[in-house]
């Protein structure tokens, strides 16, 4: 019997993400912080945070994670979550679902406004993903 490892899959939407937002040309998602805590001074972010649930079979596991999309404009915030959604469901080869660990992924909820603090606004959303792991 061979063990099965799975990697640290928020990591690497993390990275992906932030390399995917990068090469955007929308005014929106530029000089957006991408991360797994809000950080202090920054007027743009998205953060991502693993959910409970999820499930393993055979060597595919199921996670949750949530994104929040955090800006000092409302108009932004909608917009720039609506680009990350996309972005983060984008399949094939230059995509986020690659089989690289990511083999499939899907908005289950959201996207919904939530409460900021004062002079920021932020929108919800949940993804679930399966990503594959590897033999030992």
């Amino acid at each position: 019997m061979h063990g099965i490892v799975y990697g640290d899959y928020l990591a690497h939407l993390i990275g992906r993400l932030d390399e995917l937002l990068q090469t955007r040309t929308e005014a929106y998602a530029a000089g957006v912080d991408v991360s797994n805590r809000q950080p202090a001074k920054s007027r743009r972010s998205v953060v991502l945070t693993t959910s409970p649930g999820g499930g393993t079979g055979n060597t595919l596991r199921t996670s949750y994670v949530t994104v929040d999309v955090v800006t000092d404009d409302e108009g932004t915030t909608v917009d720039l979550t609506n680009l990350v959604l996309a972005l983060v469901a984008s399949r094939g080869p230059g995509g986020m679902v690659d089989g690289r660990p990511i083999t499939h992924l899907e908005v289950n909820g959201g996207p919904n406004p939530d409460p900021a603090p004062d002079g920021f606004y932020k929108q919800t959303a949940e993804l679930e993903l399966q990503h594959r792991g590897r033999s030992l």
